[in-house]
This record gives C-alpha cells, structure tokens and sequence, in this order.
C-alpha cells in the first residue's frame, strides 16, 4: 500500500471514530486524543500524520539505553536517566521532565491529551501558551494562567483556576484537592488527579469549562 493511499485511509478512519465519539460524548472530541499533541492542522490529513509522529517518537522511546550513555530528551530536555535514578533513591526532589522522563507511557499519553486539549484554541481567539519550569507545566493565556500540570509521587495532577468549595465540584463525582493555600497554587487552587480514563474524561470537561 502506498503511504499516501495509507494516510489518507487512516484519516477516514479517525474522522469516523472521531464523529462517533463525539455524538456519544455530545462535544467535539477533536483535541482530546493522545496523538493530538503531534497534530499540525494546516496538513492534508492532520489526524493521521499526528498518529504516525506519536507511534515514531514512541517507537524511539522504546528504544534501549546503550552503555555509552544514559541520556535522554524528555520534554525538550536531556535528563541523564542514571544520575536521576540516584537521585530519586536518595529521595532528591527531581524536575517535572525528570519526573515525566520516568513515567510510564499511560501517564505520558494522559499528558499528552491534557497539552493536546490546553493549547487547542479557535481561530482568532488567544493562543494558550505552555512553558515548562523545574517544578511542573504552566499554561497561560496572556497574563492569566489557565492550568498547571505536575507529577507528584508518579500521579499526572492538574491544577485549574476553579472554586474547589463551589457545589458543583461537590457532588462526589469530581474529587479533587483544594491546594490554594501554598503560594505555587494560589491562582490555580483546584487540583485534580488523572490517574485513570475516567479521570481524564472529566479533566478534559474541566479544561473546557475554564477554556
């Protein structure tokens, strides 16, 4: 099969998938999946080409660390994986790209579809930026921050810009933790775990609702 004819059958398929799911979910899914985060809409078939970077950089993730050395790039960031092993052993506090470095590909996906849905704006709105600091992953649009992205004891956290005493994150349905008391959080005091697919769904419906 050629990789054009390939391509473009694959686009199909996801815009199925995609349109299914998004009837079922009564929301446009586009942004919400892991591959999004390689996504460049401006190609003939976004969706596709997306899937096809995350399973190459996936791919040469996997791949085995040589004796020469132990580094890696996570995050835009070489992270010298032996060193960080120690480190952790020792019980030294370690950056959000250390921490993601040894994550497992379920909480690198997870993350993943969190950028995916953070940074996805329509067109002529504010464009949400990310930058990554040692201790976690801000998200801004202009001079507000949308959301704050940690790993804390191997669990993908997302702090948001909600009220965590307001009813309706109260119901039982959205645990969560008020965090605003510490200094790093008091913008975005809501934090909420996505540590299964559940969580995720519902992290993503939050992200929406403060977007």
């Amino acid at each position: 099969m050629k990789e054009g004819n390939y391509t473009h059958e694959l686009q199909e398929k996801f815009d199925v998938d995609k349109w299914l799911e998004s009837e079922r979910e009564q929301r446009d899914m586009c942004g919400s999946y892991a591959y999004c985060a390689y996504c460049d809409k401006s190609e003939d078939y976004p969706c596709a080409n997306a899937y096809v970077r995350m399973t190459e950089h996936e791919r040469a993730a996997e791949e085995p660390v040589t004796e020469e050395t132990s580094e890696v790039t996570a995050l835009g960031k070489t992270v010298d994986i032996e060193d960080v092993m120690r480190r952790k052993a020792a019980r030294k506090s370690l950056s959000f790209a250390e921490k993601y470095a040894l994550s497992d590909d379920i909480v690198k996906e997870r993350y993943a579809a969190l950028k995916a849905a953070l940074t996805s704006t329509p067109k002529g709105t504010p464009k949400i930026k990310s930058r990554i600091s040692r201790q976690c992953d801000t998200y801004r649009r202009g001079g507000d921050i949308v959301a704050k992205v940690t790993i804390i004891g191997g669990s993908l956290r997302i702090n948001l810009p909600l009220d965590p005493e307001a009813p309706e994150f109260n119901d039982g349905k959205t645990p969560h933790t008020a965090t605003g008391h510490k200094k790093v959080y008091a913008e975005v005091p809501f934090q909420f775990k996505v540590n299964s697919k559940l969580a995720l769904k519902r992290a993503l419906r939050l992200i929406e609702l403060v977007k």
